[in-house]
């Protein structure tokens, strides 16, 4: 017969754990400055950053994961911000583009067409320079606007 009193050796053998919780204050501890550092130099905003280590205990890897997480939630928290220019809406046109003229990358070259002042397309290819009849805006590699 097995007894399930306690030996005298460990009175509080058969009792259950408890785990002392720590005491919290009025809230979750504030966020740790060289953690949302870290986190910012990550590409997370100072906001976000402090939101994760406050939901996790300010653990700087537990934190990373629970943006990963949350990122839904934390991009609908986001208040858009739309830039305000000073001198007037930011509206763009294209003004250049530059393109490959070749079979591949390996052979041919880049050439360039750029819009004049009477709206023509005008194409740059080495020496050759000429007005471009149906410049190929859909082939190109960039994109050069200019704000007006």
């Amino acid at each position: 017969v097995v007894s399930t009193q306690s030996t005298g050796d460990d009175p509080d053998l058969n009792s259950p754990l408890v785990i002392e919780q720590p005491k919290s204050s009025s809230g979750p501890a504030a966020a740790d400055a060289e953690a949302i550092q870290m986190l910012c130099a990550m590409g997370f905003t100072e906001k976000q950053a402090e939101k994760a280590l406050q939901k996790c205990d300010n653990n700087l890897e537990r934190a990373a994961d629970w943006i990963f997480s949350h990122a839904d939630e934390l991009n609908e928290e986001e208040e858009e911000v739309i830039p305000t220019l000073p001198d007037g809406p930011g509206r763009y046109r294209l003004r250049a583009f530059i393109s490959h003229m070749g079979s591949s990358t390996a052979c041919g070259h880049y050439v360039c067409h750029i819009k004049d002042s009477q709206g023509r397309w005008v194409l740059y290819n080495d020496e050759k320079v000429a007005v471009s009849v149906t410049p190929p805006k859909d082939r190109a590699y960039m994109y050069l606007y200019e704000r007006y």
